[in-house]
């Protein structure tokens, strides 16, 4: 069974239009017409209905997509591991960014880790925040730098520094220029958080009061135009103001002391042999610099 038709049959029955299915394959209509004839010939069942107007699933078709979605990811997450056997074997270290990472540690920090393994290639990727640790996990990435309070199942987390979180508001807002602001008096209005949730952010903050989330962000850039320009609330680490400054946010100190632990990760199980050893070059060069402001060493 070829990989190409169930991707094929997957795309034509999210959409279920063969002209704009195939659009989307890069594929001419004849060409995905074929393929999807080949597949219910393979498997010798009808996984569509279809008139000159209409297409449709079967009830057989809609209950092959699911095993079909499956077979599809488990590919996806095989191609992954061999991205990362290959990855290894050419001494490759895959680095993903999540927002500030490490503020300005982050550049020393790549910069030690290529001097002590000169063989090393370092290839660096700014992270989606919507799509949380998956990448890593899934193998797409052998080290993420990121914000992160929380231990997250499967994933080693090495903190290196504690900095202090800022409360974003825009120009304007009827607070910005307090000396300092209680959180909990901006919980009703939108705020824009990244993913997985507040917790990336507020640490497991309890309690029944939560944010209004009007919005999840994917960038750390993307946190302060939704703050800026849709009048969203937000919190940031301290560093993020000094390293993505936007002329339409503005920042207040919370009144009670929100930290933002700065870490290295990685996955707990099948791990690149090079991820602790980044791991303690980071620690390494926070004890050696005192580099970011206001920042609090990991013990």
């Amino acid at each position: 069974m070829e990989l190409r038709n169930l991707r094929h049959f997957s795309a034509l029955a999210e959409i279920l239009n063969y002209r704009v299915a195939a659009e989307r394959l890069h594929l001419t209509q004849p060409a995905l017409t074929r393929s999807i004839a080949a597949l219910e010939r393979e498997l010798g069942v009808q996984l569509f209905d279809r008139d000159k107007r209409h297409v449709a699933l079967t009830a057989d078709g809609a209950e092959l997509l699911e095993r079909a979605g499956d077979v599809l990811a488990d590919a996806e997450r095989l191609a992954a591991a061999a991205d990362a056997i290959r990855a290894r074997q050419r001494d490759e270290v895959r680095v993903a960014l999540y927002g500030v990472a490490l503020a300005e540690l982050t550049h020393p920090v790549i910069e030690a880790f290529c001097e002590r393994y000169p063989r090393a290639t370092i290839r660096v990727h700014e992270a989606d925040f919507h799509q949380g640790l998956d990448p890593l996990l899934a193998g797409e990435h052998d080290v993420a730098l990121l914000p992160l309070n929380v231990d997250m199942p499967g994933v080693t987390r090495v903190p290196i520094f504690t900095e202090p979180a800022s409360l974003a508001l825009w120009k304007g807002h009827p607070l910005a220029g307090a000396a300092a602001v209680d959180v909990t008096e901006v919980f009703d209005q939108p705020w824009v958080t990244p993913e997985p949730g507040l917790d990336f952010w507020l640490g497991g903050r309890n309690g029944d009061d939560a944010p209004t989330v009007g919005f999840h962000a994917r960038s750390a850039q993307d946190v302060s135009l939704k703050i800026a320009y849709q009048h969203m609330v937000g919190l940031m680490p301290l560093s993020a103001t000094r390293m993505f400054p936007h002329p339409g946010v503005e920042n207040v100190a919370p009144k009670e002391t929100l930290g933002l632990v700065a870490a290295v990760a990685f996955p707990e199980a099948g791990h690149s042999p090079a991820a602790p050893a980044f791991a303690e070059v980071a620690r390494r060069v926070a004890r050696r610099a005192s580099g970011v402001p206001y920042a609090e060493l990991a013990r």
